[in-house]
């Protein structure tokens, strides 16, 4: 018995050796798992984490994301096809209405040959001297046409004193004047030949101070007298002749711009002549002759205007 339990216990020496270096290798395997490149190495601070999958190309560097922030095609269409089209489309639109804005009508060089605003007034010392200056209570006496011209004789108080006075010009396509012997009026005088040939003459009815008739000639310190003699319409001028010359006259024609407010206008451009209606029974027949714009510092515009009052359909 005591020779085979040494036996036996030297057995199991002798089969425990064997099982120590295969412990160990097991032993170091874990070793080199835990501490060497499994855990510290590449699997958690190398390539999986700190590497490319992480601060790499996912991030900063991938090609499909940077076509997707700057791409080509979308920087070509959305910068430059847009710009190039909003820049190129309204500069179009500008040269076709500068061309447009640029273009004068055809008025501006074809004058009307009906259109006559010229006129002759009769009284005291409207002839003689640079100035003269009348706001009088006139009586007609009588109104005639002959030879395509209306004239209207009248006596007017001046000073005191009786004195005539005559008012002729052009018979208006549209009707007769419309006032009549017997008619009171009010008769009103401007001239100024100092520095130019500025003459406005007005004839209003003297019960509301209605306009029967305004001529005008010349021009003077910017024709400031020329809105005045047409209230309560409304008158001034415009400069829509690019670079065309008045017809036998220095300068640019240009435009007279007559209104009724809130009820109608009339624009007549140098040498032609029209309407502006009052109601169904009256208008004013307007002619505009010479309306230029000069380079004097005195009279920039000279404006020859004839309106008067006319019955329509007689």
């Amino acid at each position: 018995m005591q020779i085979s339990l040494n036996q036996l216990m030297a057995l199991t020496m002798v089969l425990a050796l064997p099982a120590c270096p295969g412990g160990k290798e097991p032993g170091e395997t874990e070793g080199e798992a835990t501490e060497g490149p499994a855990t510290e190495g590449p699997a958690t601070e190398g390539p999986a984490t700190e590497g490319p999958a992480t601060e790499g190309p996912a991030t900063e560097g991938p090609v499909t994301a940077g076509e997707t922030e700057e791409p080509a095609t979308a920087g070509e269409t959305e910068t430059e096809g847009p710009g190039e089209t909003e820049t190129e489309g309204p500069a179009t639109a500008g040269e076709t209405e500068g061309e447009t804005e640029g273009e004068s009508p055809a008025e501006c060089e074809q004058a009307d040959p009906d259109a006559n605003a010229a006129f002759e007034l009769v009284f005291k010392d409207w002839d003689a001297g640079q100035f003269a200056e009348f706001d009088v209570q006139c009586v007609v006496d009588a109104v005639s046409v002959a030879d395509a011209a209306v004239t209207t004789a009248m006596t007017c108080e001046v000073d005191g004193a009786s004195e005539p006075a005559s008012l002729r010009f052009a018979v208006a396509p549209e009707g007769p004047v419309d006032w009549e012997a017997g008619l009171a009026v009010r008769l009103q005088i401007e001239k100024d030949f100092d520095l130019a040939s500025k003459r406005i003459v007005q004839l209003r009815a003297a019960s509301d101070d209605a306009i029967l008739a305004v001529v005008t000639s010349g021009g003077l310190d910017n024709n400031s007298g020329y809105p005045e003699a047409f209230l309560p319409l409304v008158y001034g001028y415009s400069l829509v002749c690019q670079g065309a010359e008045e017809t036998g006259g220095d300068g640019t024609p240009a435009q007279i711009d007559l209104s009724d407010p809130g009820k109608a206008e009339l624009h007549l451009i140098s040498q032609h002549r029209g309407s502006l209606p009052i109601d169904a029974e009256h208008a004013y027949a307007v002619d505009a002759g010479a309306v230029v714009v000069g380079e004097s510092n005195h009279y920039p515009v000279s404006q020859e205007v004839l309106l008067r009052r006319v019955r329509l359909g007689e």
